[in-house]
């Protein structure tokens, strides 16, 4: 079991689900965490993909089977 003070994002969730917790219990959620912040924030992070698939498949090639 994981206890945190915010819902935990996506990426993390993978990575919970991969350590096989089997819950999680968070005090804010994402929204009502992100009323919380000051107006504004952090601008946004330009994103570019997916690029190199043939590449990046490679190491995880027949993980999920």
């Amino acid at each position: 079991m994981l206890y945190t003070s915010c819902q935990p994002c996506e990426m993390c969730t993978g990575a919970i689900d991969r350590a096989g917790l089997g819950r999680v219990v968070y005090a804010l959620s994402g929204a009502q965490l992100g009323t919380l912040k000051p107006s504004g924030g952090f601008p946004p992070v330009p994103q570019d993909g997916p690029a190199l698939f043939d590449e990046a498949q490679a190491p995880v090639a027949g993980y999920y089977h």
